[in-house]
Formats: C-alpha cells, sequence, structure tokens
C-alpha cells in the first residue's frame, strides 16, 4: 500500500458520491479535505480485515474493491466501483472492526478519510451529512437483502434435508425427530398411539417389467393416495424405499386398523397413469400395525410393525396385519 498526501481536485471530488452537492469551495471544508490522503493498493491487497480495527472512510477513485465474509471466503458478497465507500458502518461504530473482508480488486486508489476528519466535515456540510446517511442506508439495505437471500436459502436446505425429493412426503431424518416426539407426549399423556407401517406389493416386479420410471410413478401415486386420505395430524414419512410409515397420534388400535383399511382401498383404486402410452397396471400395499406400549420406543414400534408387515405379504398382500403383540384397546 502506498499512501500520497494531493491538493483535493475539486471537480472530480464533486462527482463522488460522499460530496455530492456539497460546496467543496468552503474554505473549512477545502482544509479538511487537504488532510485526507490518498492510498494505493495492489491486486489482492487487503484494504479492510474483520481482524483489526478500522479508523477510517475510503472512498473509491479508481479501480476496485471486493467485499467477502472472510479472508478464506471464495463467494465475494458484492464489489465496490468508483465514487463509492468502505468502511462507514466501523467508523461509525467509532473504529470498530468492521464486518468484512475487504480487499483490491484490481490496482486501486482510495481517498482515505480518518474519523474525526470525517466528523469535523459532517459538522461544516449538511450535505455531507446527508450523503453519509443515504450511503449508509443504501449499504443497510443491501446487508438485509443479502441476510433475505441467506434465509431464503437455509430455509430450502432445511427444507431438501427433511423432504423426500420424489414424493414430497417427510424422509427418514424428519421421522425420527417428529415421530419421537410424539411417543415422548404420548408416554407423559398416557394417550393411544398407532403406528402404520406400509410397503408396496411386488414393487421390484414392477420396476423390472416397466422400468425405473413406472416405479417412481407409483410410489408417487402412493405417497399422494396416503397424504389425501389421513387426518390433518397424522404424521407420513417416505421410510426408504418402496416402504412407508404413518404414526396416528391419540388413535387406539381398531381405530388405526379401520384408518389402515381405508389406506390400502385408497392406493388399490388409484390410478397410476400412463408411460410410453400404455397404462400401468394398479397398486397394492401390504400392511403392519401397532400400538404404543409403556416403556416403548420408536425403533421397537417399527420393528413390531414391520413384523405384522410381512405377515400380511406371506398371507397374500394388499391386506393388513396388525402386530402379534398389539393390543387392542378395550
Amino acid at each position: 500500500m502506498k499512501t500520497a498526501v494531493h491538493e483535493p481536485d475539486i471537480s472530480f471530488l464533486s462527482r463522488l458520491q460522499l460530496f455530492r452537492n456539497v460546496d467543496l469551495e468552503n474554505p473549512a471544508l477545502f482544509s479538511l479535505l487537504s488532510l485526507c490522503k490518498y492510498r494505493s493498493f495492489n491486486c489482492g491487497e487487503t484494504v479492510l480485515s474483520t481482524k483489526q480495527k478500522n479508523h477510517y472512510l475510503y472512498v473509491v477513485i479508481k479501480g476496485g474493491l471486493l467485499i467477502q465474509l472472510s479472508e478464506h471466503d471464495d463467494i465475494p458478497m458484492a464489489t465496490v466501483e468508483p465514487g463509492e465507500c468502505v468502511g462507514g458502518m466501523s467508523v461509525i461504530d467509532s473504529g470498530g472492526f468492521p464486518l468484512a473482508q475487504v480487499s483490491a480488486l484490481e490496482k486501486t486508489t482510495v481517498l482515505a478519510i480518518e474519523q474525526d476528519i470525517l466528523w469535523r466535515m459532517v459538522s461544516v456540510s449538511h450535505e455531507i451529512a446527508r450523503n453519509l446517511l443515504y450511503i449508509m442506508s443504501e449499504r443497510i439495505r443491501f446487508s438485509n437483502l443479502v441476510v433475505e437471500d441467506s434465509l431464503e436459502m437455509q430455509h430450502k436446505y432445511q427444507q431438501y434435508a427433511m423432504t423426500d425429493a420424489l414424493t414430497g412426503l417427510h424422509n427418514r431424518g424428519w421421522l425420527d425427530d417428529a415421530f419421537d416426539r410424539e411417543i415422548k407426549r404420548s408416554e407423559r399423556d398416557q394417550l393411544p398411539l398407532s403406528l402404520i407401517m406400509l410397503d408396496v406389493d411386488n414393487f421390484k416386479q414392477y420396476n423390472d417389467d416397466y422400468g425405473h420410471q413406472a416405479g417412481d410413478k407409483v410410489l408417487v401415486t402412493v405417497a399422494k393416495s396416503i397424504h389425501k386420505t389421513l387426518r390433518p395430524n397424522d404424521l407420513v414419512a417416505r421410510y426408504g424405499g418402496e416402504e412407508f410409515a404413518v404414526l396416528l397420534p391419540e388413535t387406539p388400535l381398531e381405530k388405526a386398523r379401520a384408518i389402515a383399511e381405508r389406506l390400502r382401498k385408497h392406493v388399490s383404486n388409484a390410478n397410476p397413469g400412463r408411460l410410453n402410452k400404455k397404462q400401468l397396471p394398479k397398486i397394492t400395499i401390504s400392511s403392519g400395525i401397532t400400538g404404543r406400549e409403556p416403556g416403548c420406543t420408536l425403533d421397537s414400534m417399527i420393528a413390531a410393525a414391520d413384523i405384522a408387515m410381512y405377515q400380511a405379504k406371506r398371507k397374500g398382500r394388499n391386506r393388513v396385519e396388525v402386530a402379534p403383540d398389539a393390543k387392542p384397546d378395550s
């Protein structure tokens, strides 16, 4: 970095954002400008660091600056063009730490205004105060937009993390957390709770005969059928492959069996659509049900419902079976 002192070029400075509509020929203001220095930075050289306090407002005269969240961040937040400023927030914070890393995008010249001189300029010129306020408000507005975009992306990533991309249902990761909370609530409040594990019948054969695109359409059809049939408080997730899990809060076993039968019929009546101008055959599911026993865990409920589901497969598929140890509520 090189530093040089030059007599203020009023015609040039008046075109900068900070000095717009400012009377730079005012002797007091001209004298303050004479105290400011021009600094040159080579490409990649640090202008502001988040690890070092800053006492200057830098006005870009020539070249450009790059703003990043940290020195190790490869993705730039913004660039600063000639006429624009950096360092304002830390100067207002009485020499605080900058919130971002700023480096020279190319060989760059800036006008460095020390914070005490800046405040004296503000006292001399209301126009400078107004321009500085405008610059700061624009920077805050930009920061808010960055935060808004970041939160939106974060929300999308959270959705991706919890949602099965094919069916649109929640996935196994979400299931482990949400189902476990419901089991604990059922245990605490002594409320009935039932679980249905259901599996698409002959799914591998379906894939082999009609292709994986057909298999995907089957899974989407089953997911939609389940979602349409369930009550608002029921929880459903794609457990993995062609298997789905449905948790029924505050639902005794006999009522759960009726819901499972309704699901089975709804799926068997669903139309999986056409593929390559050919109608795909109907789908059936096999389901296993279990109720909550005192002290049970999510894993133990899934294991019990799985046993019942495979029993339904052995008995001919397209049917509902209750776990051997589950007891209907009297």
